[in-house]
Order: structure tokens, then C-alpha cells, then sequence
């Protein structure tokens, strides 16, 4: 092997490794969320699944009138990126993301 070709298999190498990173970086989940944004993401599944203006609308309203300091801010900014996109009329990509939130807390 000459050093043109190590000095490529070995951007081959590290391109792919920085890949593997960032998807996996990308696809990290929510990690542990309090009792109160499990109870929100719950509200907020059904919604979505139910394709409900109206329960989006009461579980959003709920999140907005609360003052409660259970909620971490990273969890009330993915809870508002919930809420836009199924206001945004992407249903399923929402209900995806509340279901996400749900299942990063299965302790295995």
C-alpha cells in the first residue's frame, strides 16, 4: 500500500466513525425526564394520535398556566417542539417524539 492510499482509507476510517457519532449522538433519546413531563408526553401522545385539536389544545394549556418547577427547561422546550409539530399537522412525527419520551424511561 502506497501513502496515498493509507492516507485515504484512513479519511475513509475517521469519516465513518464521525458518521456512526453523530447519528448516534443524533438519536441519543430524552434521557430521564421528571413524573410531571411523563404525565405531559402521556397527554400529549394521545392527542396526537387522536389527531385532536381540542386535547392538544387543554394538555397545552395545562403546560402553559403551570408554574410547576418539576419541569426541567430542556423538558418543557422538547414538550413546546411536541406541541409545534403537531401543530404544525405532522401527527405522527409528534406522536413519535411523545412516545420517545415515554419509552427513554424503561429502566432494562
Amino acid at each position: 500500500m502506497n501513502k496515498n492510499q493509507g492516507t485515504w482509507l484512513a479519511a475513509f476510517v475517521l469519516g465513518g466513525l464521525m458518521l456512526i457519532g453523530i447519528v448516534g449522538w443524533m438519536n441519543r433519546g430524552y434521557g430521564e425526564i421528571s413524573p410531571v413531563a411523563y404525565e405531559y408526553s402521556k397527554a400529549l401522545y394521545s392527542a396526537c394520535l387522536n389527531k385532536s385539536e381540542l386535547h392538544l389544545s387543554k394538555v397545552e394549556q395545562s403546560l402553559g398556566n403551570s408554574n410547576d418547577e418539576s419541569l426541567t427547561s430542556n423538558e418543557r422546550i422538547w414538550l413546546e417542539a411536541i406541541f409545534d409539530e403537531a401543530r404544525d399537522g405532522n401527527w405522527q412525527a409528534a406522536a413519535k417524539k411523545a412516545r420517545r419520551m415515554m419509552e427513554d424511561q424503561v429502566q432494562y
